[in-house]
């Protein structure tokens, strides 16, 4: 597993609002693309987890990866 230092950006808890597009990264070093008004998924094997913001994504999207209206994780 490769280590991350979140030393100086902000993170957040599982469940909370996603205020910015862009890549986040959780504490066991996965990657997810969220958009704003996105909750904070939590993580499919180890639950609860927290999220730093890394940076926009080298793609735009248009439209959030929302299906139906519900909010999905991973």
């Amino acid at each position: 597993m490769k280590e991350r230092k979140h030393r100086g950006k902000r993170r957040f808890k599982t469940g909370q609002w996603v205020e910015y597009d862009g890549i986040y990264s959780d504490d066991w070093g996965g990657d997810l693309v969220l958009v704003q008004g996105d909750l904070f998924p939590v993580h499919p094997q180890m639950g609860e987890t927290h999220w730093t913001y890394e940076g926009h994504p080298a793609i735009h999207y248009t439209k959030s990866p929302k299906t139906n209206g519900h909010h999905i994780g991973y």
